[in-house]
């Protein structure tokens, strides 16, 4: 009987392989519909940054959703949550950062536009950011933190259209972040 001791190996692999790839089922965005058009993409064992964790991410694209979205959760610790919540809370410190040329040999010109959110429970900034000669179309953004801790959750949402943009981050923070 050969095959018993193959079997409870196979079957111990089969058990081991299942747990480990849990990782890379995607987790959804709450907040946000289910399923299609809606895609989850499974960042927890994508990214190997040990600044930041992704909790979860998500993008819609058109021509079914329209205008194309991209929602994303991360996690912060330490230096770097204490550096986000700063910037959420001045955000201008951000588009001076943007507008800075230092280290770069041929810098893009950009227009940047911020907007502090003083919205509560929630710091946070809407930013638009356009080429300065107006060839292509402003992306937009808008990140939403809470502290828990020395832990800061961000939400992130970037589209094409500034009102689903900012509609869609309040939608996901109220369900990712609480009240």
């Amino acid at each position: 009987m050969p095959f018993r001791p193959l079997r409870s190996c196979l079957l111990i692999l089969t058990f081991g392989l299942t747990v480990a790839s849990c990782g890379y089922i995607p987790r959804q965005v709450a907040g946000l519909p289910s399923g299609p058009p809606w895609e989850a993409l499974p960042l927890r064992k994508w990214l190997a940054e040990d600044r930041a964790e992704p909790v979860a991410l998500a993008f819609c694209a058109p021509p079914e959703c329209g205008p194309g979205l991209a929602v994303s959760v991360v996690r912060l610790t330490g230096k770097d949550a204490d550096i986000t919540d700063a910037i959420l809370r001045d955000p201008e410190r951000l588009a001076r950062a943007l507008r800075s040329p230092a280290g770069r040999e041929k810098p893009v010109k950009t227009r940047i536009s911020v907007e502090r959110l003083g919205e509560p429970p929630y710091p946070g900034f809407t930013i638009e950011l356009a080429p300065a000669d107006g060839s292509k179309h402003p992306a937009y953004g808008v990140a939403l933190g809470r502290r828990s801790g020395g832990d800061l959750e961000v939400v992130l949402v970037i589209g094409e259209a500034p009102d689903a943009v900012r509609e869609t981050a309040k939608e996901v923070a109220a369900r990712e972040l609480g009240s």
